[in-house]
């Protein structure tokens, strides 16, 4: 009796785990494909943040940054979702440091006076569409450095 119960939930956890796993290499193929290039004369700082995201989900980020260099912060996501993408940086007390929520910039240059750690939150709101057709894409919050 519990083999017949055994058998389809590891088929499902396979299907699951594959498909899972299929989106997170589609995503950082987009990231390669599309994405790297915007950093533009800053160096990748190697590191791949990135998922697939739906309406009315929000990620969070911590990420230490040095004083001495230039940064470029870019969230980079796949166009069904970025014009109603943004995403915001606060330090350790969650004091605005800047929002895309008005502008709809993608980019975010700056230097700091001191090592700080900051918060990187990006937002994709929900947009009101039916359960059964959110909008979804691969969202890829990419940090590039160069010295000052």
């Amino acid at each position: 009796m519990k083999t017949s119960y055994l058998l389809p939930t590891l088929l499902s956890c396979f299907i699951h785990i594959g498909v899972v796993g299929e989106g997170f290499a589609q995503c950082k193929g987009f990231t390669k494909r599309k994405c790297i290039a915007e950093l533009g004369d800053y160096t990748g700082n190697g590191q791949y943040n990135g998922a697939v995201m739906f309406e009315g989900e929000e990620a969070t980020m911590v990420q230490t940054f040095y004083s001495g260099k230039d940064y470029r912060l870019f969230v980079c996501s796949h166009p069904a979702i970025a014009d109603s993408l943004y995403f915001e940086v606060t330090d350790y007390s969650r004091n605005m440091i800047f929002s895309s929520k008005e502008s709809g910039d993608a980019f975010f240059d700056f230097s700091l006076e001191s090592t700080r750690q900051l918060n990187i939150k990006v937002i994709v709101p929900d947009l009101g569409t039916s359960n059964e057709l959110k909008k979804n894409g691969c969202v890829s919050i990419l940090v590039g450095f160069k010295d000052n």
